[in-house]
């Protein structure tokens, strides 16, 4: 009988973890991202005939939703011969208990082009530290990646960027982004611990009555 009380004790007094998702985009409409806190930046050089990351039209359908509900950027956010230097950054998160970012990468598979990509984010001071240098992305399907940042004071926005050589670049697609943070302690409320003990109390009075 002791022993089930402790364990009912101590069960009610443990502490219970979750992720807290802060920001979560299907990209259903990309061109409402900036008035949800998105920052979209196209720096390619020289300045090409695509202004920056737009709603997929074309190439393949999204991840998730409805058939084109993806940010997608291509070779014309830079003009001929020049290089594509696209960036997309989320809303501003806190970093304090850290973060889990997770999102989905596909490019259109025609011969002879590719796309590449990188991702990171801005730490509290506004500089951009990298999580993963270019690399090419793959085509025929799309590929899930995930990124962990380090708990931190401050807050910070995830980046992603489309960059190359314009002449070889073609249309890449980001679609079904989520950013949660790491798990924490919940702590029972005091009132709820008492409710607790004065069961567990209650079950060893009556215990004693039951021998008397």
């Amino acid at each position: 009988m002791k022993k089930a009380l402790v364990a009912l004790l101590v069960s009610g007094m443990m502490t219970s973890a979750y992720a807290d998702v802060v920001i979560s985009e299907g990209f259903d409409d990309v061109s409402s991202l900036q008035s949800k806190g998105w920052i979209l930046e196209n720096n390619g050089t020289p300045g090409g005939t695509t202004p920056g990351w737009f709603q997929g039209n074309t190439g393949f359908a999204a991840q998730s939703g409805t058939e084109y509900s993806y940010a997608a950027s291509n070779y014309g956010t830079a003009g001929d011969n020049g290089t594509i230097n696209n960036w997309l950054y989320t809303p501003e998160f806190s970093t304090v208990l850290g973060a889990t970012v997770s999102f989905w990468l596909n490019a259109a598979a025609d011969a002879g082009f590719s796309d590449s990509f990188s991702f990171g984010y801005t730490d509290a001071n506004g500089a951009l530290v990298s999580l993963m240098p270019s690399f090419t992305v793959a085509t025929g399907g799309w590929t899930q990646y995930t990124a962990t940042i380090a708990a931190a004071a401050g807050t910070a926005r995830f980046a992603f960027q489309h960059l190359g050589a314009q002449a070889t670049s073609n249309y890449v697609g980001l679609d079904t982004l989520s950013i949660a943070t790491a798990d924490v302690a919940e702590v029972p409320e005091p009132s709820s611990i008492l409710i607790l003990a004065a069961g567990a109390m209650g079950l060893v009075a009556a215990r004693r009555r039951k021998r008397a």
